[in-house]
């Protein structure tokens, strides 16, 4: 892969005004939530993601007359910096955040088409329609759905069409897992199953051989960064669709002969182990506080009663 600018096709059209940002709880829903200025923060991460793409994508790219998707676009982060090329090809994005779409509709659209996607496939797009399709931070948190999801993709893309995907690795295990990174132990490590989209999801993390393995069953793999995508820690791979038929099955099955399966699966658990115990020891605490402000409560009641008739008193 080499770096490339937008493409001879999308310079010389007429410049577009900057659209206004969206607001911050918005900003925050695709973002880092510890951020003091969510906004600023979501605008940098969206041109620094822009300029990543461009660098990944082939050195003969042009935009002239493409379709493309970005897969989990909240409200524009990344959509936003592609006004541009949208005037000489057809760009999408959808979510499945309504609130968040609502907002691009009536702010970035047109030039781009924004729409509400489900929580599971499929996509409202003809078998291999689409020439280019990028997911930042969308299979890092996919737990049941993730391979329904990468065959809907491999479906809606042209014959050998590029898939850019970002995933959570090595950069991410000490801030996610607490715990030092380990490749032979991590495959596709779910952490906090179960939590809710508005709490940020669950958590995903991969290793590179898992990729290769797993989603390298529908496209052929042609590189893997595994840190390093706008310095979040996240890592990114870059794929090239595959003529093959395959089922979700086929894509979950244990890739035959490679004993780090077994290995991050019995890390998986203990993980999960992990996390349980940490719940149960949260709800213990909380349900303390709980019975202490219930007591709390009932003395001040006594208490309260109690003043009151001394008061009636003569």
């Amino acid at each position: 892969m080499a770096s490339t600018l937008t493409g001879n096709s999308a310079q010389g059209k007429a410049a577009l005004p900057e659209p206004p940002p969206p607001p911050p709880h918005l900003a925050e829903y695709v973002g880092d939530r510890n951020r003091p200025d969510p906004v600023s923060s979501y605008l940098g991460a969206g041109r620094a993601l822009r300029d990543e793409i461009l660098s990944l994508l082939p050195a003969d790219w042009d935009w002239e007359g493409r379709k493309v998707l970005d897969f989990g676009c909240g409200s524009g982060r990344v959509l936003r910096n592609f006004l541009q090329e949208a005037q000489v090809a057809e760009i999408f994005g959808c979510d499945i955040h309504a609130e968040s779409i609502n907002w691009g509709k009536a702010n970035l659209c047109p030039p781009l088409h924004m729409f509400q996607s489900d929580e599971r496939p499929p996509l409202p797009f003809r078998d291999e329609q689409l020439d280019l399709i990028w997911t930042m931070s969308v299979f890092t948190h996919l737990t049941d759905t993730w391979s329904a999801w990468l065959l809907e993709l491999h479906r809606i893309l042209k014959p050998k069409a590029i898939l850019i995907a970002s995933f959570m690795g090595e950069g991410m295990s000490e801030i996610l897992a607490n715990e030092p990174w380990d490749e032979d132990r991590i495959g596709m490590n779910v952490l906090g199953p179960g939590m809710g989209w508005e709490a940020g999801g669950p958590m995903v993390l991969h290793s590179p051989w898992w990729i290769e393995a797993h989603w390298g069953r529908a496209f052929d793999i042609l590189s893997v960064r595994p840190t390093g995508l706008i310095g979040t820690g996240q890592g990114v791979v870059v794929m090239r669709k595959r003529d093959v038929g395959l089922t979700p099955e086929d894509l979950e099955a244990i890739e035959p002969k490679e004993p780090r399966e077994l290995t991050a699966l019995a890390h998986s658990v203990r993980q999960l182990q992990r996390e349980s115990t940490q719940l149960n020891r949260a709800r213990d605490y909380y349900a303390e506080l709980a019975r202490k402000r219930d007591y709390a409560t009932r003395a001040k009641n006594v208490i309260r009663r109690t003043l009151g008739r001394l008061k009636q008193r003569p």
